[in-house]
């Protein structure tokens, strides 16, 4: 640095003959500054004179810091606490790889319903148009079982039809009824087990009703597979205004 950037008054002690000191005033002014390279020993030099010094500086530059370590993060287990608990969240990992594991509490139980009170059915077992199977099928017909179990129904069978399929007998059933069926909707319950053996369920396709040919509708794709010892239960819907029969799939179940 050309230009002083401090200048400190300095004292020069001169002894004189007689024993006496004359003090003499100096000036001390900061020269260059310089960066030196890191690890290097810093540096004073007086590049002046006593009287007036010129001190120049020399300072390690730091050492540049190395790159950290990529981190990573993971979900360990997810684990439900008790109702009313405190959330946590855990690294079970380390710092550059830590593993969460984490606990939600679940929720409390909600408060009881206020309704009371036991569904009755009527005294002669009749359904009216407003029962449903859920809330699509409709049935105004006696659900009261009877002796014989045909495989071609007709509107004065039984809405429970069961059939069990031993060894290797198969079943189809089909709605077939000639009579007068202007308005009519009928809903069949169908039960269907299996007791070893090989024989098959199915709905047939000779089915009619009235002078009409329906079109069937499996509403829930194909019938499933019965495996030995279970039961399957579907629901036939024969709507004469729609010209059609709905199968759905209500269930199966192993006994």
């Amino acid at each position: 640095m050309s230009d002083p950037v401090v200048k400190i008054p300095t004292i020069k002690l001169t002894p004189v003959p007689g024993g006496v000191n004359v003090v003499q005033y100096g000036t001390l002014t900061i020269g260059s500054v310089e960066t030196l390279e890191a690890g290097s020993a810093a540096t004073v030099s007086n590049s002046g004179t006593i009287e007036k010094a010129v001190l120049d500086f020399g300072i390690p530059a730091g050492f540049d810091g190395k790159d950290g370590a990529a981190a990573t993060v993971a979900i360990g287990t997810v684990t439900t606490g008790e109702p009313g608990t405190t959330a946590s969240v855990t690294n079970v990992g380390t710092d550059t790889a830590a593993v969460l594991n984490i606990t939600i509490p679940r929720g409390d139980k909600g408060k009881d319903g206020t309704g009371a009170g036991d569904v009755v059915a009527a005294a002669d077992n009749t359904f009216t148009a407003t029962n449903a199977f859920e809330g699509m099928l409709k049935t105004t017909c006696d659900m009261q079982a009877v002796g014989a179990l045909p495989t071609v129904l007709q509107r004065g069978d039984s809405n429970i039809q069961t059939y069990t399929l031993n060894n290797g007998l198969n079943r189809s059933v089909v709605f077939r009824d000639t009579g007068d069926m202007t308005g009519y909707v009928k809903t069949f319950i169908i039960s269907v087990s299996r007791s070893g053996g090989t024989g098959t369920f199915s709905i047939g396709s000779n089915n009619g009703i009235g002078a009409n040919t329906p079109t069937v509708y499996m509403m829930d794709g194909a019938l499933p597979d019965i495996d030995d010892g279970e039961v399957l239960k579907i629901a036939m819907e024969v709507n004469e205004p729609a010209n059609a029969i709905f199968i759905y799939i209500l269930g199966k179940v192993a006994l």
